[in-house]
């Protein structure tokens, strides 16, 4: 993977991209969400909301960001809509930074930089 990076000679597009990727991991709601669709399969919006405590719309407006960035996919089944995390990817990169920040949280936890952002 990567060589994906050293083939390049402008890695702008490439950085960008992977910027708003992790953009839509990063905010709280999106990524309670994406920590019950790993654990439930899938789900619709309704029970999403529910399960989180939090209303339709505002989980609507998240898997819609989640869907356009490919972290979860949607089918339709009758009238209501089910969502999905989209592939192993998606799930692999949770587990890598499930285990990531396990190892490092004392100094996630301090860091000067991320304490100004909030």
């Amino acid at each position: 993977m990567i060589n994906m990076l050293t083939n390049k000679t402008n890695n702008e597009p490439l950085i960008s991209e992977m910027g708003s990727f992790f953009t839509a991991l990063a905010d709280k709601t999106r990524l309670e969400i994406v920590l019950f669709l790993i654990k439930s399969g899938e789900s619709s919006v309704q029970d999403i909301a529910n399960n989180l405590g939090k209303s339709q719309s505002l989980i609507s407006h998240h898997l819609s960001c989640l869907k356009n960035c490919g972290v979860v996919n949607v089918v339709k089944k009758g009238k209501f809509s089910i969502y999905a995390i989209n592939n192993k990817e998606v799930i692999e990169i949770i587990n890598l930074a499930i285990n990531h920040v396990s190892s490092y949280s004392k100094s996630i936890l301090s860091c000067d930089v991320l304490k100004k952002r909030k």
